[in-house]
């Protein structure tokens, strides 16, 4: 642990805190806690004397007690270490060599009819497939080809998903809305407008090539807009079941799978099928 007199020594030969604590190997702000005796975050009221302490600088200190953070992915050195592990290891290869992300089971099995959990249904397979594409490194952080590809196909599923899940929640959801909260029209109104806002982000990003940094914050973007809408789509659809009789919410449910069950079958984006 370095001593205040040293600490002090490199200030008096014109050092700041940074400097000096990276001399000494410590951080800036231990370093000026250890030349004053007080926090770098400010957090206390100092007094007169404390005010001159020697080793008192005259602007803020804050930045010494929250200095920069460095995000080690976006190095290149990392970057090339992740692609070296991913061509190296074997269970890897494998994984995806086997890998379908094509989200399991019925969208909507005979025993859901109900409106509101047929659409949480369609929605958890959505954000299924959005931590998949999360999960996988984009071009920023080092992904692979194959990470590339797959992210694309994960774009495409996600917007199969989404062009038949939107059009129907607008058809029989938002209407029933409007017609049994007193504040419907409202909410249906900001739920349209978060709906082509994400549909928006999801276009630009399938036009847009999966090896360069737009697509990657353009993923981020979309993840983020889908997250926000169906949590606030879970607290409409708690208000509605509590206004619109059950019978009300089979029949729109109902009317949902037939319209998703009767539209065109759109084949894998890698080819594969069931």
């Amino acid at each position: 642990m370095p001593s205040r007199s040293q600490v002090q020594r490199l200030l008096a030969d014109g050092l700041d805190y940074e400097e000096a604590g990276h001399r000494l190997g410590v951080p800036a702000g231990q370093a000026f806690l250890i030349a004053t005796g007080l926090p770098a975050d400010g957090g206390d009221t100092l007094t007169a004397a404390e005010q001159h302490r020697a080793g008192m600088p005259q602007e803020s200190t804050q930045h010494l007690a929250d200095p920069p953070a460095e995000n080690p992915t976006g190095k290149d050195g990392t970057r090339r270490w992740l692609r070296r592990r991913a061509v190296t290891d074997r269970w890897m290869r494998q994984a995806a060599e086997q890998w379908d992300a094509r989200p399991k089971g019925d969208r909507a099995p005979g025993d859901v009819h109900e409106l509101t959990s047929v659409l949480t249904r369609d929605h958890d397979r959505v954000t299924g497939l959005l931590k998949q594409l999360k999960a996988l490194p984009g071009v920023t952080k080092g992904g692979t080809g194959p990470d590339l590809a797959r992210r694309e196909s994960l774009v495409a599923l996600i917007a199969q998903a989404l062009e038949s899940h939107e059009p129907a929640e607008q058809r029989h959801l938002w209407p029933a809305v409007r017609d049994a909260l007193d504040t419907g029209d409202r909410l249906a109104d900001q739920a349209v407008e978060q709906e082509t806002e994400g549909m928006s982000t999801l276009t630009a990003l399938r036009g847009t090539s999966p090896d360069s940094e737009e697509f990657d914050e353009l993923a981020e973007r979309l993840e983020s807009q889908v997250r926000r809408h169906v949590a606030f789509e879970d607290a409409v659809f708690t208000r509605l079941r509590e206004n619109l009789p059950q019978q009300d919410r089979e029949r729109l449910g109902a009317e949902v799978v037939e319209a998703w069950q009767s539209a065109p079958t759109v084949p894998h984006p890698h080819g594969r099928q069931d």
